[in-house]
């Protein structure tokens, strides 16, 4: 469990001092250079360009193409159709191994970078190879049952109550209160949760990721599945994870194999329902909406065990920022540069915290003024209630095709919890022998 140890230092450390930091060294004259960035955060996408638009008036030379996919879209899919095609980004990016092996033969070796020093420990650990720095860390983010508190309030569930909750019996608790003052609340369903649509990644994702995460080791089981070692259809939390399941499909939408993510985030963020899964990535977009919800997050329980980490959230690095190699050389220091700006100039620091609401990867940067869905992530850091990002480790394709169709088949009732578990491992066991 060293990893949720060290997650949960990382979030307290950022909570730091904004210190001063030196620039790359540049010439006069520069040639000019077009950098394009492939990237996958739908939710950042004008802050994003803003800062691009800094970073072209500080280094002229550089002119920064900006590419965008995600909110559904195959991320890896496209990169792979763009690498494949000539038409190579300077700058994507990588989630965890599978991928970094993947990219492994363009992946830049950014150990000298400067930002290096200041990345909160730990956080390199899945981009390292051979004790080279390959990849940034993007950020830090939290994900679990986020709820609208004066919803809950207004439905008799206390702040104290939503304090206890740590065990899916009392997340069961809570969400029937509400339920049952559905219709006085102005309520469209319980729980936002979906299993399809441009959402599907929310339970393919993040809701699969949940009972590997509560393993013992989650990283050895990932590789007792690789070696036949284990299988899904007797693992304890795999099927004590049914339950949770149930219980979002039981809250949420009657067409729940079909709900879109912007309908997920904005009925949340207009009082439609009281809960939802998702991360703090959704802030922006919930403030859009109205900038003075009162949220929060509630652990994502899939039993009553003590010692599974039922009373925690996930937390984890989405994604590193990598640099191709195989690209003009003017082209990697360009990226370099860009890298180093967005970590260590004032600009890039304000980009992270105040634009992207992000919890940054880095110690040099302020986070006191945090947004409430970051703060709730750093309160349960600071408890060590929290469980790992482990899908990263599975086999290319698992996710986005077959923990996909494994949620939607169970959820239209093309298969039963033992069938689809069932079907989980034989594709894993197609994908790694």
């Amino acid at each position: 469990m060293k990893r949720l140890v060290s997650i949960s230092m990382v979030l307290l450390m950022v909570i730091g001092v904004l210190v001063g930091c030196g620039e790359r060294e540049t010439t006069n004259e520069q040639e000019n250079v077009t950098l394009d960035i492939f990237q996958g955060k739908v939710e950042i996408v004008d802050q994003l360009e803003e800062l691009v638009e800094d970073f072209e008036k500080e280094y002229p030379h550089i002119t920064v193409n900006l590419d965008t996919s995600g909110g559904g879209e195959d991320y890896l899919a496209i990169l792979k159709s763009r690498m494949n095609s000539g038409n190579q980004p300077a700058i994507f990016q990588v989630p965890g191994p599978t991928e970094r092996d993947l990219w492994i033969d363009f992946l830049e070796d950014l150990s000298s970078e400067k930002w290096v020093d200041v990345t909160a420990d730990g956080l390199l650990d899945n981009i390292t190879v051979d004790n080279k720095v390959l990849g940034q860390p993007v950020n830090i983010e939290g994900y679990g049952v986020m709820y609208n508190r004066a919803i809950l309030n207004r439905a008799g569930v206390t702040d104290e109550m939503i304090k206890d909750v740590d065990t899916l019996s009392k997340l069961k608790e809570v969400f029937e209160t509400v339920d049952s003052k559905k219709d006085e609340l102005g309520l469209e369903t319980t729980m936002g949760w979906s299993v399809g649509g441009t959402a599907w990644w929310v339970a393919a994702y993040h809701t699969f990721n949940v009972p590997f995460a509560m393993q013992s080791d989650p990283m050895n089981f990932i590789q007792d599945l690789n070696d036949d070692k284990a299988n899904f259809i007797d693992n304890d939390r795999m099927l004590a994870f049914k339950d949770l399941v149930d219980t979002f499909i039981k809250y949420s939408y009657e067409d729940v194999a079909s709900i879109d993510y912007e309908k997920q985030y904005s009925d949340f963020a207009s009082s439609k329902t009281a809960f939802i899964q998702q991360g703090n990535w959704t802030i922006n977009q919930l403030n859009e909406i109205d900038e003075n919800l009162d949220i929060a997050f509630l652990p994502i329980a899939i039993s009553d065990e003590k010692g599974w980490g039922n009373d925690s959230i996930p937390v984890g690095v989405p994604n590193y920022w990598v640099v191709n190699k195989q690209l003009d050389s003017k082209v990697v220091e360009a990226s370099k540069l860009f890298l180093e700006y967005t970590a260590m100039s004032e600009r890039g620091q304000q980009f992270m915290v105040e634009d992207a609401k992000y919890i940054p990867a880095f110690t040099n940067v302020d986070v006191k003024d945090a947004d409430p869905l970051a703060k709730s992530i750093i309160s349960y850091a600071s408890e060590g209630k929290t469980i790992p990002w482990v899908w990263h480790a599975f086999p290319s394709g698992m996710n986005e095709n077959d923990a996909k169709q494994a949620f939607q088949d169970y959820v239209l009732g093309k298969k039963t919890w033992e069938e689809a578990l069932n079907f989980l491992d034989e594709k894993w066991d197609e994908k790694t022998n």
